[in-house]
């Protein structure tokens, strides 16, 4: 089924993206999303206050900053203080970004359909769809001219969960082609950042997804066989729609004067020349918007668009899905490593097996191209063989080798390869029974690469926004061994995040006043710091992991054995301005409370939702929002009818990124900004210059303020400390910060979404009770 089934087209090429990087900031906790609004008790480290931030906040955002002028608290969580990071610039190297992603298509490097299949090896190559574009696009707004799609972290801090928005994608021309309009927004799936370990984060892979039923095609045949192969098969096949399945990878940096027109600039480097290059061309972009100018980060791409079929993930790749279990060796001219692989999911029709090796095997960049245009190449990693066990036996039904996924043939396929299974009759029909054996990835020297996952379990509503005192309920479409699990028990537990930071460590949200060990501190050599991850007695400890770096800058990933350091607690850290608590942010409507003893004695009190699978393998969870921050769900299958699932109370994703997590946000209640609105104006509104007092002493800093430093873009198009320009566009600025705009648009405003029903509210009233209405002189009620 899905993009493993035929008919298949394939695309390949390369991505870009361009957030907004002192919003996004790896290091420094410079916005407090939970409250929305700047962190000033760490800015009043550096002497920014609200009274002086107009003169003092932007410069300070643009210069580096050396490892000694940044707090312990910030250099003490794990990953903070490596010292090759430092002088760091707070805006880090994207300052002027609009948070808009999508295929590049610049010169000579260009993303375009490169071919399809109908039925296994019989690649098509010459077809009036092949070489032409495909693009991501966003909401027009009325304009001929498209926008581009959006992509926005659901948390600035973590870096594990990214949402991409988009209106339509499109392939082809007006001659021939394909629109197909959005009904899911994607979420990254699968992000590996274990294989950053081999050399940092331009090694790490992610998958995207996303379906579009029937209703939401326009097609412009033309002379394609590949188009009116796939129409008539969608419905010979009775599919519901098409799916669009694609990979990224090979993500580099400082790009500018190679993949476009944009100033080249160097942001990696440490050295004072190049950090006061940055901020003097910073500097002259906030003076003077002709010389604003993005650096968008870029990575390849190879995509597929298949058929959707019914009981299929949306948003993420159903069916069969094999895990790592064990390290294989890996080498290139270069080096001999070793790494995990990453997922692979799998499909058997008749005698053909399928493998999506999208996100299975590790890549490098070529040497002689990391300056210019990067070149993938896969790591050599041995030959393999594919089979089940059978009475303590490994029957192998397929293998391959190099030569059948190295990059030439990744980029042919997208990193589909499809295997003949050598099977005798028996065999197979046991393979394609609907009770089949789970299947094995193995070295042909009998080592374990790889295994079937039996559980699945994904939310079709992840990444949502949702506001305090708002309750939504969320599908999760669960499988087990690709089929749906039907009756199937599931419990669902809520995770956050200790710190303002970019961490990879969730911890369970409770009720009580517990304290634990955080993370461990060498006040000596900082770089070696690492999380704790305390568990419920009788409960594994998962692995301890120092990092060398964070974000962009994760250069390595080590094991840390070492037990010389000193303990910081969880309520000791909770006194910095760093801290974030882990009460939860989510009430569940089927919550039972449990108890759970830490290994130091501390009784941790928790809530999880139990919910049953329906007769399609849907479940059902009920939530709602009771305090603001950055939840993450997290779902654990019931197989024992006596014996309920462990909940660990700690984990680290690059240990779980093959689980089953939902990230949500939930913003702000302000129940008292919309009265304090209306007295601010009631007190003023008799002045003559009363538009300009709500404005300067209410709208801006209670609304605008933070998003106009951290979005310097807007100068460009509407400056967000411009009475005179919002009130202007104001007819605009309703529509964009609509409710609507914000659960799917790619002009919502923020373009990060963050923005509360209360705020809103706020601002309609000022809009339409003032603004429009020439600022009467009335009070409001």
């Amino acid at each position: 089924m899905s993009v493993l089934n035929f008919p298949r087209i394939y695309c390949n090429g390369h991505m870009f993206w361009n957030p907004p990087t002192a919003n996004n900031n790896d290091v420094y906790p410079l916005y407090d999303a939970v409250k929305m609004d700047l962190n000033w008790p760490f800015l009043s480290y550096y002497g920014i206050t609200p009274d002086n931030a107009r003169t003092q906040l932007m410069p300070w955002i643009i210069a580096p900053l050396a490892i000694d002028q940044v707090p312990d608290y910030v250099l003490q969580v794990p990953g903070n203080a490596s010292p090759s990071a430092y002088p760091m610039i707070p805006a880090e190297w994207d300052l002027f970004g609009d948070n808009a992603c999508g295929a590049v298509n610049y010169k000579d490097i260009r993303s375009r359909i490169i071919g399809g299949e109908f039925q296994a090896n019989t690649y098509i190559d010459q077809d009036a769809l092949v070489n032409k574009e495909f693009q991501l696009l966003g909401n027009p707004f009325g304009s001929n001219s498209p926008t581009p799609a959006r992509f926005v972290d659901v948390s600035p801090w973590q870096n594990t969960f990214t949402a991409l928005y988009f209106d339509k994608l499109v392939l082809g021309d007006s001659q021939s082609g394909l629109t197909l309009n959005r009904e899911y927004r994607m979420l990254d799936r699968f992000l590996n950042f274990n294989w950053g370990a081999l050399g940092g984060l331009n090694y790490v892979t992610t998958t995207w997804q996303t379906c579009f039923p029937k209703d939401n095609l326009q097609w412009i045949i033309g002379d394609s066989v590949l188009l009116q192969t796939l129409q008539q098969q969608m419905e010979q096949q009775q599919a519901q729609g098409l799916m669009f399945r694609f990979s990224t990878y090979l993500t580099f940096y400082d790009r500018n004067g190679i993949f476009n027109d944009y100033p080249p600039i160097n942001t990696r480097s440490h050295s004072p020349a190049d950090l006061e290059n940055v901020q003097a061309m910073y500097q002259k972009g906030l003076d003077n918007v002709a010389d604003i100018f993005f650096n968008p980060a870029y990575s390849r791409t190879a995509g597929t668009l298949g058929l959707w079929f019914a009981d299929e993930f949306p948003t993420a790749p159903s069916g069969r899905r094999l895990i790592p279990q064990s390290a294989v060796p890996l080498s290139n001219d270069q080096t001999n490593t070793s790494a995990a692989l990453g997922i692979t999911s799998t499909q058997i029709q008749g005698s053909l097996l399928s493998l999506d090796l999208g996100n299975t095997f590790p890549f490098y960049p070529l040497p002689n191209t990391t300056d210019t245009v990067p070149v993938a190449e896969k790591y050599q990693a041995g030959d393999y063989q594919i089979g089940f066990s059978e009475a303590g036996l490994f029957i192998p039904v397929a293998k391959f080798g190099f030569d059948q996924y190295n990059q030439a043939a990744f980029d042919k396929r997208s990193g589909i390869l499809d295997l003949d299974l050598k099977l005798d009759e028996e065999h197979l029909s046991k393979l394609q029974s609907l009770n089949a054996p789970p299947l094995e990835l193995r070295l042909i020297t009998g080592q374990v690469a790889a295994t079937q996952q039996k559980w699945t379990a994904e939310v079709i509503e992840s990444g949502s926004f949702i506001d305090v005192g708002d309750t939504k309920t969320l599908n999760i479409m669960v499988q087990c061994d690709g089929k749906p699990a039907v009756n199937t028990t599931l419990w669902v537990a809520e995770y956050n995040n200790p710190f303002m930071l970019t961490t990879s460590n969730y911890y369970l949200a409770f009720d009580n006043d517990i304290d634990f060990v955080l993370f461990f501190d060498d006040p000596q050599d900082r770089s070696q710091n690492k999380p704790s991850l305390p568990q419920f007695v009788g409960t594994a400890i998962p692995q301890s992991f120092a990092t060398l770096g964070s974000g962009r800058d994760l250069g390595a990933i080590e094991s840390s054995a070492n037990t010389d350091f000193t303990p910081i607690s969880y309520q000791s850290y909770l006194k910095t301005p760093a801290a974030l608590v882990l009460s939860p942010c989510l009430e569940f409507a089927q919550s039972i409370a449990k108890v759970g003893t830490l290994d130091n004695g501390a009784q941790v009190d928790y809530n999880l939702a139990k919910v049953q699978t329906n007769a399609q393998g849907i479940a059902q969870v009920t939530i709602t929002a009771v305090a603001p921050g950055f939840p993450t769900l997290r779902f654990f299958v019931q197989e024992s009818s006596d014996q309920d699932p462990a909940t660990p109370f700690s984990f680290n994703y690059m240990e779980a990124y093959t689980d089953f997590l939902a990230p949500l946000r939930v913003l702000p209640e302000e129940p008292n900004l919309m009265q304090d609105f209306i007295n601010y104006w009631n007190s003023i509104y008799t002045q003559k210059d009363a538009k300009q007092q709500i404005w300067d002493g209410f709208i801006y800093p209670q609304i605008f303020e933070p998003f106009y430093y951290l979005y310097p873009i807007m100068d460009k198009y509407m400056p967000l400390n411009s009475l005179q320009r919002i009130e202007g566009a104001i007819d605009q600025l309703l529509i964009l910060i609509s409710k609507s705009y914000q659960e799917e648009s790619t002009l919502a405003m923020p373009i990060t979404r963050d923005l509360p029903q209360s705020r809103r509210a706020v601002l309609e009233r000022w809009a339409n009770d003032l603004v429009k209405l020439q600022y009467p002189p009335r009070p409001l009620s």
